[in-house]
């Protein structure tokens, strides 16, 4: 049958590959959103070029470049036109341009589906298109055109068509383009995917979190109704045991008289048992009342170094301890916590001089160590020391340690328990220090 701690590893390790599958499938979505908008955004671009370079394709109309920039709108787009010989000097120029052509530019690019090589400027944020043109006129057989400038002011005019003959001549021709949207977008992408796959993430594990609480709630609602059942089934036991245990105890007291002398180790067996059937139904008493109690302001040096004396013949508080240690805890509840981890120590087969006790400041908490030299802690039974009824030993009842970790995390500390390297257990407490009230000072005749 499956354990509850393996059902909720399973339970973990699912949501854990639950939430991974699904952030897998929001950065798939994401990434197909993002490539969309990357996408419609280089169409855009390519179309514009295409139109720049149509209306480009009207040169022979007008004198020279210069002219197709003042009766048209492309002004505001083109950052530089030029047309290189095939010496790749300069022969014509428009706006800003390399004095020379450098094809190592054209070394790792390919040609694009209309034959011209696209060079990306994300600095300029511009887009260079060139034209490559194999069979160029040599130059010299043409004559050198005026050059143009940027405002058309002192531009000298040439024929129309020696300059679209120059421009179908040229070995390279040049043309960068304005395209700042698109540069927007390429930034945007590379902005907003990271954060979008950063958001899903944690939206993801945080969906995660809730699932693992909610359900953590939901044992929990469900333990807490199996123990209300089982409180009150083993509150009205126990009650139901102590009358039968009292008769049997008056008749065991009428047989001793009786026999006078026979039978007697059979009467002190069934004494023996009943006083561990009483015992036990006091401890599922004590398990089932109010984990809090009645809280007061206690001296915690003083409670365990009385509890020690009283359990073992002597103080066993270390002599580095603080005496001064103030905690708010019911009295019954914080002397039966002492009690219970001394009595294990010594059924355990520690001897009493070996069974010590520290306690020191830790920040705004104190800390309890209690150590022994018993036999420890069998490796498999150590992540069930804590769980009710659960014993190793044939006399135990098992709710010892149960009982006094209930009492402390009541109280808002934490215990735990583990094996020493060099033999026995230690115990370790940790409890809220009470700082609103003075502690009381050591009882006299305990030191």
């Amino acid at each position: 049958m499956m354990s509850r701690r393996h059902f909720s590893q399973i339970s973990q390790t699912s949501s854990f590959i639950g939430a991974l599958l699904c952030w897998g499938l929001s950065s798939l979505i994401v990434f197909l959103a993002m490539s969309g908008i990357q996408d419609r955004a280089r169409l855009i671009m390519e179309n514009d070029n295409e139109r720049i370079f149509n209306s480009i394709s009207m040169i022979r109309q007008y004198e020279d470049f210069a002219s197709l920039i003042e009766n048209s709108a492309l002004g505001d787009r083109i950052t530089g036109f030029a047309v290189y010989d095939e010496e790749l000097q300069l022969e014509y120029a428009w706006g800003t341009v390399p004095p020379f052509f450098n094809p190592q530019l054209l070394a790792h690019q390919k040609r694009n589906r209309y034959g011209r090589y696209v060079i990306f400027n994300p600095q300029e944020k511009s887009i260079v298109q060139v034209m490559h043109n194999e069979n160029a006129m040599p130059a010299a057989r043409r004559s050198p055109p005026p050059r143009a400038n940027n405002n058309g002011t002192e531009r000298l005019r040439m024929p129309p068509l020696l300059f679209f003959t120059l421009y179908a001549s040229g070995k390279y021709v040049y043309l960068a383009v304005d395209h700042t949207e698109y540069w927007q977008t390429q930034v945007l992408v590379a902005l907003l995917f990271p954060l979008c796959e950063l958001a899903i993430l944690i939206l993801v594990f945080y969906i995660r979190h809730l699932y693992l609480r909610n359900r953590e709630y939901r044992e929990r609602i469900e333990a807490q109704k199996n123990l209300v059942v089982l409180g009150t089934a083993a509150s009205t036991l126990a009650h139901e045991i102590k009358n039968p245990l009292l008769s049997i105890r008056i008749q065991t007291g009428i047989l001793k008289k009786l026999l006078a002398g026979t039978g007697q180790e059979e009467i002190a067996i069934i004494e023996e048992e009943v006083e561990r059937l009483q015992a036990l139904a006091y401890r599922v008493n004590d398990y089932l009342r109010d984990a809090e109690g009645e809280p007061v302001c206690l001296n915690c040096y003083d409670i365990l170094a009385e509890t020690a004396l009283r359990l073992c013949g002597r103080n066993i508080m270390h002599e580095d301890s603080i005496r001064n240690a103030a905690i708010l805890m019911d009295p019954n509840r914080v002397r039966s916590v002492f009690e219970n981890i001394i009595r294990n120590a010594l059924e355990s087969g520690s001897p009493p001089d070996a069974i010590n006790a520290q306690l020191a400041r830790c920040g705004t908490r104190l800390g309890i160590t209690i150590t022994d030299r018993g036999s420890g802690i069998a490796p498999e039974q150590s992540k069930r020391i804590f769980d009710p009824f659960f014993t190793s030993k044939s006399t135990g009842t098992g709710i010892g340690l149960s009982i006094s970790r209930r009492f402390i995390e009541a109280a808002g500390g934490s215990i735990h328990i583990e094996n020493r390297i060099d033999g026995g257990t230690a115990v370790y407490i940790t409890l809220p220090e009470e700082r609103s009230q003075t502690a009381l000072a050591p009882p006299q005749g305990i030191l």
